[in-house]
Parts: structure tokens; sequence; C-alpha cells
């Protein structure tokens, strides 16, 4: 089946309703599939059925046209963010060969090449070489030839190197959308806010699946609290996928009760308790969910925070994953024991584009590594110990910072911490806290240490304490830990 084949039932039976919202500008469901159709006919046209397509761009009406179209001319659309560095966009371009590109004209001065026969189209009002004057040469026709087994070929942020492709199917996603429609009670998808970037996997799952269940996608170019507040505002009953720094955010510049969010549904970073808190306050009709998952794995545990009382729990597994956690040997160790997470599921990824090595590297007797390192209670509830890229060494004993940050998210005093390790000469690495205060008040390193002493072992406690007026986050939102890191070597020398 081709994902977005369902669309066209819509044009037909909605086509005035309102699919993509993007400030005065929107597309109908039949304008929408117009677009879709034609997009479809100029790959044709060129000839590039089954062959790849990547598409630089921010968060636009364009984006979609482009994704869906290709996806329906059985072209593999490569989304690739903008925020990357030059180095690495072009990293991208040279590995995954792509046929065309669809860009925003001010990010395509920065492309290279090499002598490639490569056609590019411009999102811009330029005649020549624009994607509307190219658009518009072709009529919208229903019908498709053939459906490509990769649905799109996303690629990680790249923090640690150069970034890897990850493959998605077509069946993947549909497992996807009806673990996650179940889960999260998705009953009335009239209207959703996923105001991260469109490249990144979870914005993207989330504006397919609004489209293929006749909703309203509402598109925010970069975020901004106010603008998804105002719209909040306006249309009662919103479903916004968010991360937690932008549910911060939200909070900050929201009026309790004067906003009715139908639900929040948090992902990509651990959801202090202390903020899920303050958020059934500011926000107390609507109903609050975190999910873990990544993006080889998709969905893997979700927690219902308005009614389970599991602190630090990323909850149980979605219906139809199942979770091993396991030791070195690849042994399941028992309820309450660290071990490394395994999952199994029919909404994982395809492999890593090109890289068997690091494909087969993942996968074991059927289970993907997910690369954190969990424990289970008796009721199957999941609980982060931390990220294995994330584990310090101190005195031969592993400590995980996700563990000390989320001690140290409990102190009110802080608005935001990251735990890594210092080189040590005689601990190998020192556990070291960089915290963002959140008022003018600040704690001593002695009063941290008794804090933490309370709830850690005294080798994980922090032994050195740096405030930080601001953190560095990802496109995404995320805290980008290796950017925090390399500026700390660069200040710290």
């Amino acid at each position: 089946m081709n994902l977005v084949e369902p669309l066209l039932s819509y044009a037909e039976h909605q086509p005035d309703q309102i699919a993509i919202s993007y400030g005065r500008d929107h597309r109908t469901y039949l304008a929408l599939v117009e677009r879709m159709l034609q997009v479809a006919q100029g790959l044709k046209h060129n000839g590039l059925t089954q062959d790849k397509v990547a598409i630089l761009s921010t968060n636009r009406i364009e984006f979609v046209e482009v994704f869906l179209g290709a996806v329906y001319a059985g072209c593999v659309p490569i989304p690739i963010d903008p925020q990357w560095s030059i180095h690495d966009v072009n990293s991208i371009l040279e590995q995954a060969q792509p046929k065309m590109i669809f860009s925003e004209s001010k990010f395509v001065k920065n492309l290279v090449f090499q002598d490639r026969d490569l056609e590019i189209l411009t999102f811009s009002d330029e005649k020549a070489g624009s994607y509307d004057s190219w658009l518009h040469t072709f009529q919208p026709k229903a019908e498709i030839d053939q459906t490509n087994e990769t649905l799109f070929i996303g690629f990680t942020s790249g923090t640690t190197g150069t970034p890897k492709g990850y493959m998605r199917n077509h069946l993947s996603w549909i497992n996807s959308f009806k673990a996650t429609k179940e889960a999260f009670n998705l009953d009335n998808m009239e209207h959703i806010i996923a105001p991260g970037p469109l490249v990144h996997s979870l914005s993207l799952f989330v504006l397919m699946q609004t489209l293929l269940s006749g909703g309203t996608f509402h598109i925010v170019r970069h975020f901004n609290a106010e603008e998804v507040l105002g719209i909040c505002k306006q249309i009662p009953d919103v479903i916004l996928f968010v991360v937690p720094t932008m549910i911060e955010s939200l909070m900050k510049h929201s009026i309790p009760h004067e906003i009715q969010i139908q639900a929040i549904i948090s992902s990509g970073g651990k959801w202090s308790d202390t903020s899920k808190q303050r958020c059934r306050e500011v926000f107390s009709g609507a109903r609050l969910y975190e999910f873990y998952g990544s993006s080889e794995a998709s969905y893997i545990s979700y927690l219902n925070v308005s009614d389970e009382n599991k602190e630090s729990s990323v909850g149980r597994p979605f219906t139809g994953v199942e979770a091993s956690i396991r030791d070195e040997n690849f042994q399941e160790v028992p309820l309450g024991v660290v071990g490394q997470l395994y999952i199994r599921s029919n909404m994982m990824f395809m492999g890593y584009f090109q890289l068997p090595e690091e494909t087969n590297a993942v996968f074991h007797d059927g289970w993907l590594m997910s690369g954190d390192y969990m424990y289970m209670d008796e009721d199957g509830y999941l609980y982060i110990a931390g990220r294995s890229k994330n584990k310090i060494v101190s005195g031969g004993l592993n400590i995980y910072a996700e563990e000390v940050e989320s001690v140290l998210n409990q102190i009110p005093e802080i608005e935001e911490v990251m735990v890594f390790g210092v080189p040590d000469e005689y601990w190998g690495e020192q556990v070291t806290a960089l915290v963002k205060w959140n008022s003018h008040q600040t704690l001593s390193i002695v009063d941290i240490k008794q804090h933490c002493r309370q709830y850690l072992a005294s080798y994980k406690v922090p032994k050195q304490l740096i405030t930080v007026d601001e953190f560095i986050y990802t496109s995404s939102g995320k805290l980008a830990r290796q950017a925090m890191k390399d500026y700390m070597k660069r200040v710290m020398v």
C-alpha cells in the first residue's frame, strides 16, 4: 500500500476541509492532493520514479506538497535540515546521490555538486528554476504505477560525526499510526500542532498521521511559544506534540486556565516530574502523555501522565512492542536490574542507508538494540538509567548522566541541568553538572551534594558545579549535549 493513497478519498469526500494551515495561507484537501499529483507527474516526467529526491527546507506548505508527491510517485524523499552545517548537508547529498533537490533559494548557494547533473527547484517567485513554474506545467492525474518499499530516508542530527541515514517503509508507519491512536486516545484529530522541524521524524510523522486522519495540521515556521498559544486560543481542543523544552516555554507564556488544549504529548527528552506537575496546573484540562522512542525503533513506550502515578518512568510498551532488558551477554536480567533495552515490533526501521555493518551491529536475533540502559518494574514500566553514549566512568564505576540529572531536576532553583564527565587523572572522569538557574538565587556545590546524597551513591554525586546562562539546543529543541561538551572543553582549558 502507498501511504498517501487515502488522501485521494479525502479530496473527493471532504474537498473543502482544510488539510494544511500556515498563517493566512492554507490548502484544502482538494488543493493539497492536486499539488501532490502535480509533483508526482513532474517527477515521472523527469524520469525519476524510484529515485531519491532531496528536500532542503524549513517548515512550509511546499515541503508537504513535495514530500507527498514524491511518495505517491514511488520516489524516496530525503528531508535535510537546513540548520545543519554546510559540511553535513553536502556529506548527505554526496552519500544519498539524489536526482533532484527542492530547496529554499537561500540554501542553494552553499551546495557542492562536484560536476553532477542535478536539477534544483527553488521555492521562490523567480520564474527560472522555480518550483511553482515547474509544477504548473503538469496536470494532476490520480494514477499509481508503483510504490517504493522505502517510504523515506531521514538523517540523524550528526552531533558526533557524519549523519547516518535511517530508512523507513510504509508499513512501519501505518502500524505506528494504529499504536499511537490507541495509546493517546486520538479519536478527535481535528487540529494538530507539532511545531518542531518537519525534517525530523516526530513532526513529519505527526503531519502524516493528521492528514491520514482527515484533520488539519497547523504549520509553524519556527517554534514560538506565543504563536503556538495564539493558535490554541483561537481553536479549542488542539493536540500538541512537543519536546520538554517547548513545554517549559509554553508554560512561561501561558495564563492558567485561559487556553483549552485537548492533549499535550511530549517526547525527545526526559520530561521532569516537576515540570509535569506544573503542566497539570497550567493546562489543567489537557490530557498529558509522555512517550519514549527513537528514529530507528519508532514508538517504544508511553505514560499517561494525567492518570498513572509512576514517577521518572517512561511508561509501558505500546501495543505490539516487546521489550527486553539484557546484560552484555544478551541474557535477560531480573526485574529492577539495569541492563540494555532491546525491542521487537512491527514499527522498526529497515536499516541504515548504505551502512550494512552498522545495521547488523544494532540487531541481535531480530531484537533492536536501543543504546539505552534501563530497568523494568514489576508492573512492566520502564525507567531510563542512561544513554550508553552519556555514560561516565569514574573510579571504574559506571554512572549514567540522566540518573544524576533526574535527581538535580528535583531542586526548585534549577531550571535546566546537564551532567557529563570531565577528564580526571585520578578518577578517570569527574562528574560535573552544568546548571542554568531559574532565578537569581543559586546553590553551592555543598548544597548540591547534600541534596544528591539523599538519592544517589556517593560516587555519582557531582564533584563540580558550573553555572551557564544558556544551553545549546538542536534544531528539534533537544539539548545538544555534544555541542555543550565541546564548548565546555574550550572554556575550561
